[in-house]
């Protein structure tokens, strides 16, 4: 049986559960502002009983997604008689379930303090926790001044299949999860849209045992509960105010009315939204009539990414796709029609209920010789810094998304279609990544030094010692000198090694700033840091930061760990005014690296204030620095194409830029992103054996879960260390170059970067770039 086959045979399987049992999976509705609970173990109260002598109730909720994502926690506080008569101080305590997260030893405790003013009745709060392992269970404690409010903890979340887990949490990964923002525009149209959603999956080729019953099936909230797409539909009025909480998701569909109304009206949720675009996320545009397909400059400023001939390649693989997938679903389902026919009423009416889904599908796809697709529709892709804006095809008022508009847009945003690879970091298992931003000659032992104590000692115990002892008679004195010697040798080494790497702390940071052209930025930093006796403070990140550990893995696999013993990693304590990891998280004498996304408003920008206008006659143009951070150095390509160069421009101040041929902008842009490597010598010493090992071990365990989705989706192009790296990469180093109007220059460290006080700052590089105004 071929791939195909097994898969129409799974999902005709799985339709038949559905139809069999259609409330297999039913879930409850989320109440007030809980908008990422779809999950009836995501939330608690206290007190639980029905007598209540606190005076007053909490209700605490986690978002459902239990991915490895920066989780959000929303606290209702409420009164059950009058207001409060004092301010009052709580602290939330998350103590994760050692049956609840995996790996083992990848969970993170969490500490929320929260106050509760005077003359408050109810209170909403809501904080963002970095979350660094799959699963979502909990032991919730609430303290009042340092005492439990209740006798025993509640329970959050739920348990883990130990030897289940592992794939269930690659299959999480890979599910693509939308938002729909309801609009009255299409409201009658969104379940068959997402229906089609539903229906273009029909063919993907996922190990079977993940479908199950009902995935075929759309709920009246418009959530999706199937193995491929995860959808959640919601007002405006619901969506979130910061741009942390759209972290788990990868995509979000909205109408083009709402769209430019939202754009036009900026409400409160709208500049969260766009931060997380531009951080790398999505937006689909629906609902846009024939008549104003090619009326993009509403949409966006910015030229497309992709010109008409990719995005209508895109689509012609899409449809060639589906009408491959139609004539097999007929042949394949030919056979297993055949083999039914001796069944019950009920399962007939479920075969009965597949065929006609497997004849609608066919006849959608049998004749389209005259589909217009593509750009003829209307569809076309634009760049948000980070994110894309996607306007899908064109379609009439009563029309829905179709199938093929589906898989096109798929295939059209490549690896942006995962939010694993646009961030780049997996905190569960680590990556062997770690090693190619480390901190040179630091926790690591100093093998020539080290050869010379040996070497000495060799020399003392033997030549000197011995014939010393041997000449005077002595040579019974062998067996006290040659022990204290390599005692004393022992401790030299130790101690050269302990007072060689110091007794401070050390910080290599690689910020990358990218800036639109109105100013507001957002930042990535790779950081890491030593620390060579453990801070007591432990660290310290922004408070509108999102944070994720990143592991060193030196080839050990998910699979290899489920078995050990769990042990949460430390404490994350989230407060209105930061986020502070436990000293835990970097002992003494080892490295640990952070990566830490975060939005800056209002970070400015470098613009050109004089330029001669006639392009042979421009040698030279001024340019005046609008960023935050002076400038060490800046380089601009004007819309030419032409390339200039500045040095030491200070925040605020105008310089002149000289020209530089193409050729030098190259070779310079090359030294800049070199300052920025650093050899990988744990990797360069292993063997090819083991290189050659730990690729075929890779076949079948998860060493690695960034190269495990690349691998599962066959994407080859995608980036390894998130979109940001990526585009700098593509900046600086391959043939897409520095685009026209823009610039890339170096500053220092932005100074919320360190996070720890006094630290010495030491090989670390800040890129900053952008369009020009």
């Amino acid at each position: 049986m071929n791939r195909s086959t097994l898969a129409f045979g799974v999902m005709a399987a799985c339709l038949l559960t559905g139809f069999v049992s259609p409330n297999a999976l039913a879930q409850p509705s989320p109440g007030g502002q809980s908008l990422w609970i779809n999950d009836g173990n995501n939330g608690t109260a206290f007190p639980r009983g029905r007598v209540n002598r606190l005076g007053y109730q909490i209700n605490v909720r986690l978002s459902a997604p239990d991915i490895p994502e920066t989780q959000r926690v929303e606290i209702d506080f409420m009164t059950t008689g009058g207001p409060t008569t004092a301010d009052l101080n709580f602290t939330l305590l998350l103590s994760p379930r050692g049956d609840g997260h995996s790996p083992p030893q990848s969970a993170l405790e969490v500490e929320i303090p929260f106050q509760i003013p005077e003359k408050s009745t109810q209170q909403t709060i809501v904080r963002h926790v970095p979350k660094t392992s799959y699963g979502d269970a909990y032991e919730v404690s609430i303290l009042e001044n340092g005492q439990s409010i209740t006798p025993v903890p509640n329970e959050i979340g739920k348990s883990l299949q130990r030897y289940t887990a592992i794939n269930e949490g690659i299959r999480n990964e890979l599910r693509w999860r939308l938002i729909w923002i309801n609009s009255e525009q299409d409201q009658d149209l969104r379940e068959k849209s997402l229906q089609s959603l539903i229906e273009s999956t029909f063919d993907m080729q996922w190990d079977a045992d993940v479908l199950q019953p009902e995935q075929l099936r759309v709920n009246e909230d418009g959530r999706v509960n199937e193995p491929f797409v995860a959808v959640q539909s919601h007002a405006p009025d619901e969506l979130p105010l910061d741009w942390r909480s759209w972290l788990p998701f990868d995509a979000v569909v909205i109408h083009r009315e709402d769209y430019l109304k939202f754009q036009a009206e900026q409400p409160s949720w709208w500049k969260p939204l766009m931060q997380w675009v531009r951080g790398g996320g999505v937006i689909l545009i629906r609902g846009t009539p024939p008549e104003q397909k090619n009326d993009i400059q509403r949409i966006s400023s910015s030229a497309s990414t992709l010109d008409a001939a990719t995005i209508d390649a895109y689509a012609i693989s899409a449809l060639q796709s589906l009408r491959t997938g139609a004539a097999e679903m007929s042949n394949n389902w030919g056979r297993m029609y055949a083999v039914n026919q001796q069944v019950d009423e009920a399962t007939q009416r479920g075969i009965d209920a597949i065929e006609k889904f497997r004849r609608s599908f066919a006849n959608a796809f049998a004749n389209h010789a005259n589909t217009r697709l593509g750009t003829e529709m209307g569809m076309q892709a634009f760049p948000l810094q980070a994110g894309l804006l996607i306007q899908l095809p064109a379609h009439q008022d009563d029309e829905p998304v179709s199938i093929l508009d589906w898989r096109t847009t798929k295939n059209l945003l490549g690896f942006h279609a995962h939010r694993t690879l646009r961030r780049g970091v997996d905190p569960m298992i680590g990556t062997q990544r770690f090693f190619e931003w480390m901190i040179p000659g630091v926790s690591q032992p100093p093998v020539y030094t080290f050869m010379g104590f040996l070497g000495l000692f060799v020399i003392l115990v033997g030549p000197v010692a011995y014939r010393k002892t041997t000449k005077s008679g002595r040579s019974y004195l062998m067996f006290l000198i040659a022990p204290v010697l390599a005692i004393a040798t022992t401790v030299a080494m130790m101690g050269y090694g302990i007072i060689a790497d110091g007794f401070g702390t050390r910080l290599r940071a690689r910020q990358i700033t990218w800036a639109n052209a109105d100013g507001d930025a957002m930042s990535r930093t790779r950081s890491t840091y030593f620390a060579g006796i453990r801070p007591s403070n432990g660290l310290r990140f922004p408070a509108n930061a999102s944070v994720t550990l990143l592991l060193d893995n030196e080839e050990t696999s998910w699979e290899d760990r489920i078995n050990q013993r769990f042990d949460p990693r430390g404490t994350v304590s989230v407060t209105d005014d930061e986020i502070r990891f436990s000293s835990r998280l970097l002992p003494s004498r080892q490295q640990r690296q952070f990566v830490v996304e975060q939005p800056r408003d209002q970070f400015g920008t470098v613009r050109i204030t004089k330029s001669e206008s006639d392009a042979v006659k421009r040698v030279s143009v001024e340019l005046k620095n609008e960023c935050e951070l002076d400038l060490q150095s800046v380089l601009i390509r004007d819309q030419d194409g032409l390339f200039f160069l500045a040095d030491d421009v200070s925040s605020g101040e105008s310089a002149r830029a000289k020209l530089v041929t193409s050729l030098d902008a190259s070779k310079l842009m090359g030294d800049w992103y070199k300052r920025q490597w650093l050899v990988n010598s744990k990797t360069n010493r292993q063997s090819d054996s083991t290189n050659g090992q730990a690729r075929r071990r890779l076949l079948t365990e998860t060493f690695d879960v960034i190269n495990k989705i690349r691998s599962t989706l066959g994407l080859t192009a995608a980036p390894t260390d998130g979109v940001f790296e990526y585009e700098l990469q593509q900046r600086m180093q391959l043939g897409k170059s520095l685009p026209n109007r823009s610039y890339i220059a170096l500053a220092e460290l932005s100074d919320d970067v360190p996070a720890i006080e006094g630290i010495s700052i030491e090989n670390s590089i800040h890129f900053v770039m952008g369009d020009l105004p």
